[in-house]
């Protein structure tokens, strides 16, 4: 009897989390990717400020672009260390971007309806748009 209690038990917790998971596996998914944009704009908001405290310091000087700028940064101790990812720095340095992993079209525009930034993004088909980064391929 203490034993089919037991399976009985098991079943209900097994169909209970399966339902948990079959019901709220969208929400959990959009808190993942909600999560992922807020470490990414903070590494935007740490690499901006230490390229500010660089270009305060060092005025007229130039330390290149993307990797090569990270590195310089870090090394002359503005970064303790390099965000991970792929970042593209525009040349002015005033804006900072990173390709999410295994983001497509599709995500990108399920991120900026998440931000309420409309659900758009480029069709990355045309030559204008090979510049964004979404557009980029890794």
């Amino acid at each position: 009897m203490y034993q089919l209690i037991i399976g009985a038990v098991a079943v209900v917790i097994f169909a209970a989390l399966t339902l948990l998971l079959w019901l709220g596996g969208q929400h959990w998914a959009d808190a993942r990717l909600r999560a992922e944009l807020v470490a990414v704009a903070q590494q935007e908001q740490q690499i901006g400020g230490a390229l500010t405290l660089y270009r305060q310091e060092n005025v007229g000087s130039s330390i290149g672009t993307d990797a090569v700028l990270l590195a310089q940064l870090q090394l002359g101790g503005y970064l303790r260390d390099v965000p991970p990812g792929a970042w593209s720095v525009s040349p002015d340095g005033r804006r900072m971007s990173r390709r999410l992993d295994g983001q497509t079209a599709a995500s990108c525009a399920h991120m900026n309806a998440l931000v309420g930034a409309g659900a758009v993004c480029p069709p990355c088909d045309s030559d204008a748009d090979k510049s964004v980064p979404i557009c980029r391929q890794p």
